[in-house]
């Protein structure tokens, strides 16, 4: 399989979750150097050596320019196979728009894809690792395909237990349309610490203590979307290592984690 591009520019514009502020990117085709986010001049490659802030969300920054909130982008960008682009950021976030990938996705596709030159490489795990903190965990082993199986277990009879397993056989869009969520009861303190303040109902699945604000697009979308967010974080690593993973309760922190590890691991990954 050739790397691929863009045809030409694309623009999306919207509120970001967590700054609730206004911001514009504008996506431009490019033939080399992978993929990059320029903002107020400064080029941040999307590199796990960027990645600044890794909490409730994942912060890219250079010399002092943050990007906050990339991985639903980064999600779309894998799932169209977009190898090289320039990502020029107005703004400090990248627009939150429903929530989910998406948008991203669609709006890519009817832009039109260039097939480039260059082969794709491959990156494959060789060894198993695992990563822990406080009762959940990470880890990956060797395959030749690429499989994401998850769990996420919280105190709410909504959430009390989801899994999926993403393994090639479905969809990926499916999957992309599912949007960031949360508690209702997270939404004070969070914001107390810069977090969601553009979080609502038009971008944001919301939990209250005993149901919902607005409808699921699955009856397990919470779980499918963590798995964007993994294949967002894990194209910073491009190309993504192809391998099985199994999380289990995890979040942007303990799968940055697990992809430090297996950066680490010279010996686990073959070209």
């Amino acid at each position: 399989m050739k790397e691929r591009t863009i045809k030409k520019n694309v623009e999306f514009s919207g509120i970001g979750v967590h700054t609730g502020k206004k911001s514009r990117i504008i996506l431009c085709p490019t033939e080399n150097d992978g993929i990059r986010f320029v903002k107020n001049g400064e080029v941040i490659p999307a590199a796990l050596d960027n990645v600044k802030y890794c909490d409730r969300e994942i912060t890219l920054s250079k010399n002092g320019k943050d990007i906050r909130t990339v991985e639903h982008l980064m999600g779309a960008l894998y799932a169209c196979k977009i190898d090289h682009l320039r990502v020029v950021v107005e703004g400090d976030e990248i627009p939150a728009l429903d929530g989910s990938a998406y948008p991203f996705i669609s709006e890519i596709e009817e832009t039109g894809i260039k097939e480039l030159k260059s082969k794709k490489r491959e990156r494959y795990i060789k060894r198993n690792i695992t990563v822990e903190d406080k009762g959940c965990f990470a880890s990956c082993a060797p395959a030749k395909k690429l499989e994401i199986h998850y769990i996420i277990s919280y105190d709410h009879p909504l959430l009390h237990y989801q899994e999926y397993i993403f393994n090639g056989k479905c969809d990926f869009k499916e999957i992309a349309k599912c949007r960031t969520y949360g508690l209702l009861s997270w939404k004070e303190e969070l914001n107390k610490r810069g977090f969601a303040l553009g979080a609502s109902e038009d971008n944001t699945l919301i939990y209250t203590d005993n149901g919902m604000l607005n409808e699921a697009r699955f009856p397990d979308e919470a779980v499918r979307h963590k798995i964007v967010d993994f294949i967002g974080e894990l194209y910073l690593f491009n190309p993504i290592p192809i391998g099985r993973y199994f999380v289990f309760r995890g979040g942007h922190l303990l799968h940055f984690q697990l992809i430090k590890e297996i950066k680490r691991s010279e010996n686990g990954i073959q070209y």
